[in-house]
């Protein structure tokens, strides 16, 4: 996406589409697409065979499979919601990484290219020593939205499932049962934890090099 190349703009304006949209409107869109009756994928998977009954992705806890003689299983709703919050979040992440590698001089490349370097080594010893401040700022705020994250969780699974975030526990406690000392309490938690982290993330976080 960095480089110069014919309909470059309509398909940076596709990768911003899953963040630009309402969230209720695409949680909705893959509640009915992953609907274990009547969504799509299910309906693909059972014609071409590859699973024999509905799947309940969003209301599943767990997922069982075998390989080589060896069963094993894991969490299905909660991988199904990190899958849609990774397609939802992607493109935050890549504006900003864009951004930063619009504003590195292709000066470097072209001398490291002159000196023999692989595309490979070009990336691991130029570009991404100046991505390492704006991924370090992309994971503080990713992981303070997603410790934070209600509506995506709420929308999709209620917090069912195994997909239970604190914010949610908050909401149920203070005001689906009135419990309010103990969504008072859990929100405190949330606080310090993310207080905590903020602190330990500005000590030893690294420094752009730009």
């Amino acid at each position: 996406m960095n480089q110069a190349f014919r309909g470059r703009a309509i398909l940076r304006g596709l990768f911003l589409f899953p963040y630009v949209a309402p969230v209720i409107a695409v949680a909705f869109t893959w509640v009915v697409l992953l609907d274990p009756f009547s969504g799509a994928l299910n309906a693909i998977l059972q014609q071409t065979g590859a699973a024999g009954a509905p799947i309940n992705f969003f209301g599943q806890r767990e997922a069982s499979f075998t390989l080589l003689g060896l069963e094993f299983t894991f969490p299905l709703a909660l991988t199904t919601v990190i899958a849609f919050e990774a397609w939802r979040y992607f493109p935050l992440s890549f504006l900003f990484i864009l951004a930063r590698m619009q504003s590195i001089s292709g000066d470097m490349y072209e001398a490291a290219e002159m000196d023999g370097a692989s595309p490979l080594q070009q990336f691991w010893y130029l570009s991404l020593p100046q991505l390492a401040g704006i991924l370090s700022v992309l994971f503080l705020l990713r992981f303070i939205w997603t410790f934070n994250k209600f509506d995506d969780i709420f929308l999709l699974t209620g917090g069912g499932a195994g997909t239970r975030t604190l914010t949610v526990d908050v909401y149920e406690q203070g005001f689906a049962l009135a419990n309010l000392g103990a969504g008072a309490a859990v929100a405190v938690v949330v606080f310090v934890v993310l207080f905590t982290f903020s602190i330990v993330y500005f000590r030893f976080s690294p420094k752009d090099e730009g």
